[in-house]
């Protein structure tokens, strides 16, 4: 991150969890602030409850030392329903000397917030609600070039093209369960006779044991399968694969790899639900060219993908 605003300081907020880190992130940065990423701990029952429940007080922050500092800061950028509520204090306590954004559907009015950055599926409307077609997040070119050659000496052993498989896992949309992964699998194999390839998988932070085990057992001879969750060439990979492959499961993961302005294929799952937003959001990547579905055929061509979360970091700017 280069060219900071030295003067205008940021809060990056969420509940710990990747994805959301990755947006607020993407928008800090794509806004060059000099941001701090923090972690918003609630105590009960604000933990458990939907942001509105219950008026955001001191006594709900468990964590609030880690919010008192002498510089308040100039943007509060936050992430996932915890962050609610630290949003909804700070915005109390600090009125208009904080320009609070909210990164995704905050399940409340979006007018409790300078700000709504949400993606078309959330399906929120309001005048201070800024809508992205992908989740917002921090791959950009830049980046990628930055990891490129981090693990040069490990990868160094494939063979051009480079395809990557992201794997998800548990979710309350859709069904990956063993006749999926089968599934997968065949098509995998078939991928593989037919396109001359080197192939790599990695795993999510939500992935199955048992789709791991299958997956190991069945590749690891003869393709590269990821394990070491600690040293993750995830960043490198999408750097220097020629194409990715991702689970239909995740907006982040997906989002994650089409700003890799790689060719993206969907192994599509079996969704839970007649009403499941994600499938919405896989049907507009789709329609706009953004992804395919997996077939036998892979492309390698760079796509021509443009930056959303520069051009929405831009837009807040220029209103701010």
């Amino acid at each position: 991150m280069t060219d900071y605003k030295k003067d205008k300081i940021a809060w990056c907020v969420t509940d710990g969890a990747a994805g959301n880190i990755s947006q607020v992130k993407g928008l800090a940065d794509a806004m060059k602030l000099n941001y701090q990423l923090k972690v918003v701990e609630l105590r009960s029952p604000w933990k458990y409850l939907p942001p509105g429940y219950l008026p955001a007080i001191d006594s709900s922050i468990k964590n609030l030392i880690d919010f008192r500092e002498n510089i308040s800061p100039d943007y509060l950028i936050t992430a996932g329903r915890k962050s609610v509520y630290l949003s909804l204090y700070l915005k109390n306590k600090l009125k208009n000397n904080i320009t609070t954004i909210h990164i995704q559907d905050p399940k409340i009015n979006s007018q409790f917030f300078d700000y709504v950055v949400a993606p078309e599926h959330d399906s929120i409307q309001g005048p201070n609600v800024i809508k992205s077609v992908l989740a917002i997040n921090h791959i950009n070119e830049k980046l990628l070039l930055l990891e490129s050659d981090k693990f040069k000496e490990k990868l160094s052993t494939l063979d051009k093209p480079i395809v990557t498989l992201i794997i998800g896992g548990k979710s309350n949309n859709y069904i990956f369960d063993n006749a999926a992964l089968v599934n997968l699998s065949r098509m995998i194999d078939n991928i593989v006779n037919i396109n001359s390839i080197s192939l790599v998988i990695l795993f999510s932070r939500r992935t199955d044991f048992f789709i791991k085990e299958y997956l190991i057992n069945r590749y690891s001879e003869i393709h590269t399968v990821w394990t070491d969750e600690s040293n993750n060439p995830y960043l490198t990979l999408l750097s220097q694969s020629s194409c990715l492959i991702c689970t239909s499961d995740s907006v982040s993961m997906i989002s994650e790899a089409v700003c890799s302005k790689k060719p993206v294929f969907i192994f599509r799952l079996k969704s839970k639900k007649k009403s499941n937003r994600i499938e919405t959001f896989n049907e507009k990547l789709l329609q706009l060219g953004y992804t395919k579905e997996l077939s036998t055929k892979l492309t390698f061509d760079k796509t021509n993908y443009v930056n959303e979360t520069l051009s929405i970091a831009e837009k807040i700017l220029s209103k701010d």
